[in-house]
């Protein structure tokens, strides 16, 4: 007997996230080149490129690398009947170089944006791996929170 189910879990419970990463437990194998953590129903990739190569080759990899995740992605998505939510989805470009990275990403019809910083779990991870942003905010929080109580 066979039973229609709706594409979305209750919000703030714990049986949705623990069958996203029940469902998807088999991710990391999939992509086992990469570095990829879950929370709840969000996944987190890191990608590195080469060591002791020059900046512009490390680059040109890493494009290759991250084309190939996106391609790779993009076909487990399709498997498991799961759509990525590129409106969600963005990169982080993280070298000591200054700049931002030098080239594009697409997967697919769709163009990947790179950010300077993001939230994640409570943290805020700039380009640059530094601690300085994330106390500021931090402070104004507490400041803000203090104001409330005087």
């Amino acid at each position: 007997m066979w039973f229609s189910i709706g594409k979305d879990g209750p919000q703030g419970g714990i049986l949705t996230p623990t069958v996203f990463i029940t469902y998807h437990a088999d991710m990391p194998d999939f992509l086992s080149w990469c570095s990829s953590h879950f929370f709840a129903d969000d996944l987190t990739a890191i990608l590195a490129g080469q060591i002791g190569v020059k900046y512009t080759q490390q680059c040109l990899d890493l494009e290759k690398k991250l084309k190939l995740f996106f391609d790779q992605l993009e076909y487990y998505s399709r498997l498991t009947v799961q759509p990525i939510n590129y409106s969600k989805t963005e990169g982080i470009w993280s070298a000591r170089a200054i700049g931002s990275a030098p080239f594009e990403i697409e997967s697919g019809e769709n163009k990947i944006n790179w950010i300077k910083e993001f939230k994640y779990l409570g943290y805020w991870i700039s380009s640059k791996l530094r601690w300085g942003n994330m106390i500021k905010k931090s402070m104004l929080k507490i400041r803000q929170r203090l104001a409330m109580i005087n």
